[in-house]
This record gives C-alpha cells, structure tokens and sequence, in this order.
C-alpha cells in the first residue's frame, strides 16, 4: 500500500465562518428568562464570556485574508 499524502485541505472565508456559527449555534443552551435586569445583564455577559472562548479556539491561519480591501 502506498504512502499517500493529501494536500493540505483550504477552507474559505465562508466556510470558517459557518463552522463558527454552528459551532456557537450548538453550543447554546436554551435561554431561560432571568427575573431581574442585574440577571439578564449578568446572564448576557456570561454569553459573551462563552461566546469569546469558542472563538479563542478557532486556529485562523496568517494567510487567511480579510474580508475588505483598501482601494486608493
């Protein structure tokens, strides 16, 4: 059996961004309705702190491109 390589597989812009959405999307729990502001602030916060993590572990490649360019 031979010894194949594969070339390294390219992801584009669109499918990072909807493997992070399905990702975040599979991630969420159910909301439950807080009783008081301080609660749903506190409560969104914690999202946001989630939602920050899941995305810290998405390795984006330095080569990847932005999605804008300057034009002069």
């Amino acid at each position: 059996m031979k010894n194949q390589k594969h070339p390294p597989s390219r992801m584009t812009r669109r499918q990072l961004a909807g493997a992070i959405l399905a990702t975040a999307a599979a991630a969420q729990t159910p909301p439950s309705a807080p009783a008081t502001p301080d609660a749903e602030l506190q409560a969104a916060r914690e999202r946001n702190q989630r939602t920050a993590e899941e995305l810290a572990k998405v390795q984006v490649p330095m080569a990847a491109e932005p999605a804008f360019h300057f034009t002069a």
